[in-house]
């Protein structure tokens, strides 16, 4: 059976995807207290949420600028990509560790956090370890992205499962993630050392940063929209049991993030390339995209409420609730504007909407949660998300005078749209 790059990416994503669902069933079943499993959610929120936007903002930023250099340039900026990646990892282990006293009550509400200064180190060795897919999909090497993904995923979930089953608990588990974390960074140095030319190279590190920091931006505002609602939650409950009621509760369908942006990602090529045909493609590819998540979407509106207390415990049966309104995003998620924006090279108006985006849930997740709780938090991210995704597309109607139609299905997207309408609107009513 032949991968694509493309594939392999969704894959790939899947499998990350998978890992979080899969520790967070394990967690559950574990015997662990709910303020023990709130305590591993509230460090992940926090080490995702100082990451996220700058990982995912350089990697976005490393196809493009790949593509425009020489052979002899492709190896030197991979070697300082990786040295950036090490030196923001470096600042931010540093400054958690030594500001702990006032990070963790600013991004969570909470006091302390069990295990922090572990949790750190680990963050120090697993943060350099993001680019080895995207070295592999440079190098179009789309079977080393499966195996990269089945070993690291794979370990992952074992290093927290482990522990757990001998008795060690929650110190356990981040222990053993400090040291696949650092196991992982010594075979990225390889790779590294392997695919890549050992010359420090100012200018690359420069031009690098200069392309990306537009989209580390919108990224950082696009997940603080998620990211606030864990601030807003812990803020104003004060409880790490609701803390872990809502983190479980709070999850997209896991496909539907994970194929949505392994697609984004490998049109971006393809439309810079030979845009009219990209635009086909990409109208191709949603349309199967559909066929798949909005199907799997409407399922799981069905049974979430009678799943959530089996797969994970009792403790969890109103986080199926929120889960039912987040999995409305798999509507938005299927949109791809960014990927068109990103291949002509204009990633400030994607900043420039994001801005209106948390401006828009802001405002929402104050007001909802007064008044509908839990759930009011969840509806706030669905509705600024749906904004992100119509400026974009009323921008590239306007100024590119791009229909929607060129490449969206619309028919079949109208379609699930309406379906799944109907869909949570039973769900909602009937159980």
């Amino acid at each position: 059976m032949t991968i694509t790059t493309t594939r392999a990416l969704q894959l790939f994503q899947v499998m990350r995807q998978g890992a979080v669902i899969l520790t967070s069933i394990l967690l559950a079943k574990s015997g662990l207290s709910t303020a023990d499993i709130g305590a591993y959610e509230v460090l992940l929120y926090i080490g995702t949420v100082l990451s996220f936007f700058w990982i995912n903002g350089l990697l976005q930023a490393m196809p493009p600028i790949y593509a425009k250099l020489d052979p002899e340039d492709r190896k030197a900026f991979i070697f300082n990509a990786f040295l950036l990646f090490c030196g923001f990892s470096i600042l931010l282990s540093t400054v958690l560790l030594v500001g702990r006293s006032g990070v963790v009550p600013l991004l969570t509400g909470l006091n302390s956090v069990p295990f922090f200064e572990i949790f750190c180190l680990f963050l120090l060795f697993n943060l350099p370890t993001y680019p080895v897919e995207y070295i592999y999909l440079l190098e179009k090497k789309p079977y080393h992205i499966v195996g990269w993904g089945m070993a690291s995923f794979g370990l992952q979930v074992m290093a927290v499962a482990v522990p757990l089953a001998f008795g060690l608990g929650l110190k356990g588990g981040i222990s053993a993630l400090l040291v696949l974390g650092i196991l992982k960074w010594c075979w990225t140095f390889v790779l590294v050392l392997r695919s890549g030319v050992l010359k420090i190279r100012p200018d690359l590190m420069r031009g690098y940063l200069l392309f990306a920091w537009p989209l580390v931006l919108n990224i950082l505002i696009g997940n603080f929209v998620l990211m606030f609602d864990n601030w807003l939650v812990g803020w104003w409950y004060h409880d790490e049991a609701v803390f872990a009621v809502y983190r479980y509760g709070a999850r997209e369908l896991p496909l539907a993030q994970a194929l949505a942006t392994a697609l984004g990602v490998a049109l971006i090529p393809r439309l810079s390339e030979d845009f009219i045909g990209g635009l086909a493609d990409m109208r191709a590819m949603t349309r199967k995209l559909f066929h798949v998540l909005f199907p799997f979407t409407i399922v799981l509106l069905f049974i979430s409420k009678p799943l959530f207390p089996l797969v994970f415990n009792p403790d969890f049966a109103h986080s199926a609730d929120l889960f039912n309104v987040y999995l409305l995003m798999t509507a938005s998620r299927v949109l791809l504007p960014n990927s068109i924006l990103l291949s002509k090279g204009e990633p400030r108006i994607i900043l420039a909407v994001g801005l209106l985006e948390l401006l828009m849930k802001v405002v929402l997740g104050f007001l909802l949660i007064q008044y509908f709780g839990l759930p009011g938090v969840a509806w706030s991210a669905v509705a600024a998300f749906w904004v992100e995704k119509a400026g974009l597309i009323w921008y590239l109607k306007s100024k590119h005078q791009l229909n929607p139609a060129q490449y969206i299905d619309l028919k079949w997207y109208t379609f699930y749209i309406i379906a799944l309408a109907a869909a949570f609107a039973v769900s909602h009513w009937a159980f």
